[in-house]
């Protein structure tokens, strides 16, 4: 998705606008779905023309039965009140051959984490991932999972590859080093190389002989990629392009053989006038005027040695990634689509963290008991799990999606579930240290590492006002692409009186409680769950409502506020979260997976809290749609006068005026 103009958001804090004209953002939000290019691989899939409702589980799929289905985007379609039934079988897309043959890869990571432990738990103060370690796990062939095998890749199963970079988060450095290789310039060459570079390139990158960096942030370029200021150039030849410009927080640049690097290409438009199209290319580190500073010393994956990077180099044409416009595309096909991954190495890390706060607990006494015994020191464990659970749910509930999609559009969901990644990782590390008590203040302890990590991902990928606008804004135009027309028969009254008052009345409905319009999610879930579906429903068909809203409100053309944005964000991150644990619980309780009572045990609560931060965002747009009672227009005139002000100016309680 083009969101460049969106992540001009991204820039600061401060830089922030308080509004964002719809039509804008539409014209440059509409090309992500036609310049979406999935990964296929033909050898696996057969493709089944099916309608929406006629949509099944998968199922447990043999080799040959995987089918590649027309699947509408969930999160979207639900902006637009469509529920996909299908989403709560939690579709099992691994055949039983391709589960035993991960099952092998997963023991293979796990014994190579343990045996090399001394050595992995020293990266992070070594500031490198020792070169050794990395001869050795080239056997395991974790680089280019998703690489087509006809270049040499394993051409896995997203949820296949999700899974081997969880078990890599033993070592959070380790698994992004290996997730960022793949999926950011070597996916860029699988969606947009020619043959010329996919044949270069894939194969090295895929037997683990070539590493490669990616080159995006700028001084004042952070997330935003219409701000970058490397310039291009094509030399009177036509033969060779100059590169010259400076990019910072480059992860991996010592070791990268390989920099995808973006920069704006001048070149002449349509009307022979001079432009700037951002463009992107591949650069060779061997290349003359290419220069990588020392890297920094991070409190939290420091062993990725993050560098600068300058460019003052000559490169010749073939060097160019897709065509001279396409930077926009290869910027959002390694942005948004890809985050989701992100996930699985902070599942694994948060569960080490609450796997070693309970084995505190079990062997530190007080009051004459065991830590553990107390009730409130197991309603704190469970609560962590349930947060875990959840992104875990999501994670693969994602993959699941984009594996099975014809055309897959997940990155929507794929943002959402790294926004929560952030949340799940707050609640458990904060819970935790807590029960762990002082020896979490001790200089140099293990969970410092933790707590690094933790606040490392508010900033990793993004941060989260950005991500937030984008999932608000994504949602916002497909309600208004798919029902934009009968909206505004609703929005112009004069013209149209009966549709208004139909719209109105089901707002009402839905604002008081007058019997609303429901999916009915209980009749497709396990019986235990009958009642809690129904609050899941309710959250679901809320998230609708409040789209709807907003744009009556404000009127197809409207001016969206960021509050606004971040209400729709931190709504839609709940209903998938709540939609994601449902549709996981009740599919391991019908097929009674191990512990699936501790499943249900921890879900129903899960549900019942999410539903009620529901709740409260729900109350909290009412407030926002007729502004009575609302606490921003406060905090916005505060936060205005200390910005002003430079510094937090409020005198002490105990100063004095004198006269």
């Amino acid at each position: 998705m083009n969101i460049g103009y969106i992540l001009k958001l991204g820039r600061s804090q401060a830089a922030l606008r308080s509004s964002i004209r719809l039509s804008e953002m539409q014209t440059l939000l509409r090309p992500a779905a036609a310049t979406f290019h999935p990964l296929t691989n033909s050898k696996r899939r057969i493709h089944v023309e099916l309608k929406q409702k006629e949509t099944p589980a998968v199922g447990s799929p043999t080799e040959n039965k995987l089918k590649e289905i027309n699947f509408p985007p969930f999160l979207k379609w639900l902006y637009g009140g469509d529920f996909n039934m299908s989403v709560l079988t939690y579709a099992d897309v691994i055949s039983y051959d391709r589960y035993y043959i991960l099952q092998d890869q997963i023991n293979s990571v796990k014994k190579f984490m343990s045996e090399n432990k001394e050595s992995i738990d020293s990266i992070e103060k070594r500031g490198v991932v020792p070169e050794e370690l990395l001869i050795k796990i080239k056997s395991l062939e974790l680089a280019g999972l998703l690489v087509p095998k006809e270049y040499g890749g394993a051409g896995l199963l997203k949820s296949e590859a999700a899974r081997l970079y969880q078990e890599l988060g033993e070592s959070f450095t380790l698994a992004e080093l290996f997730r960022m290789n793949e999926l950011m310039c070597t996916r860029a060459i699988v969606l947009y190389g020619s043959d010329e570079q996919k044949d270069k390139y894939l194969e090295k990158i895929s037997a683990g002989d070539m590493w490669t960096a990616t080159c995006i942030t700028e001084k004042n370029a952070g997330s935003d990629p219409l701000s970058i200021e490397a310039e291009v150039t094509l030399d009177e030849s036509g033969s060779t392009y100059h590169l010259k410009g400076n990019k910072t927080w480059v992860a991996n640049a010592l070791r990268a053989d390989l920099f995808l690097v973006f920069g704006q290409l001048w070149g002449r438009n349509f009307l022979g006038n001079d432009e700037q199209n951002l463009a992107a290319f591949l650069v060779d580190r061997n290349t003359p005027g290419v220069e990588i500073s020392q890297p920094y010393s991070l409190t939290a994956l420091n062993g990725l040695q993050v560098c600068d990077v300058s460019f003052n180099c000559e490169i010749p044409v073939n060097a160019l990634l897709g065509d001279e416009e396409d930077g926009q595309k290869i910027y959002q096909s390694i942005n948004h689509d890809i985050k989701f991954y992100l996930a699985g190495p902070v599942i694994t890390r948060l569960k080490n963290l609450v796997d070693a706060t309970v084995k505190h607990c079990l062997g530190r006494r007080q009051y004459g008991a065991k830590l553990a015994e107390f009730e409130l020191i197991r309603l704190q464990i469970a609560k962590c799990s349930s947060y875990i659970y959840a992104l875990e749910s999501m994670l693969y509930l994602t993959a699941g999606l984009a594996d099975v999609g014809e055309a897959p559009d997940t990155e929507m969901e794929s943002a959402v579930v790294k926004e929560f990644a952030v949340i799940a990782s707050d609640y458990v590390t904060k819970h935790c240290m807590r029960l762990l008590g002082a020896q979490v203040n001790v200089a140099d302890s293990e969970w410092g590492a933790y707590i690094a990590e933790n606040q490392v991902l508010h900033s990793w990928q993004g941060s989260s006002n950005v991500s937030k606008c984008f999932i608000g804004i994504s949602g916002i135009l497909n309600l208004v692409e798919y029902k934009g027309i009968d909206m505004k028969k609703y929005i112009n009254a004069g013209h149209h009186p009966i549709a208004q008052l139909k719209h109105n009345f089901k707002i009402m409905r839905e604002v008081h409680g007058w019997f609303p319009k429901r999916y009915k999610l209980e009749n497709k879930v396990h019986p235990r769950l009958l009642n809690i579906a129904g609050q899941v429903d309710e959250a679901a068909h809320r998230l609708n409502i409040i789209a709807e809203m907003m744009l009556k409100h404000h009127g197809l053309n409207l001016q969206v506020h960021e509050r606004n944005l971040e209400v729709l964000a931190n709504f839609t991150i709940e209903v998938y979260a709540m939609v994601s644990v449902l549709a996981r619980v009740s599919r391991s309780y019908v097929v009674g997976h191990q512990h699936a009572q501790c499943e249900m045990d921890l879900a129903i609560p899960f549900l019942a809290e999410s539903k009620f931060r529901t709740e409260h965002e729900f109350k909290e747009f009412l407030h926002m749609s007729n502004y009575e009672g609302f606490p921003d227009f406060f905090y916005l005139n505060a936060g205005e006068y200390i910005v002003n002000a430079g510094k937090y100016c409020l005198v002490n309680p105990l100063t004095k005026n004198s006269f």
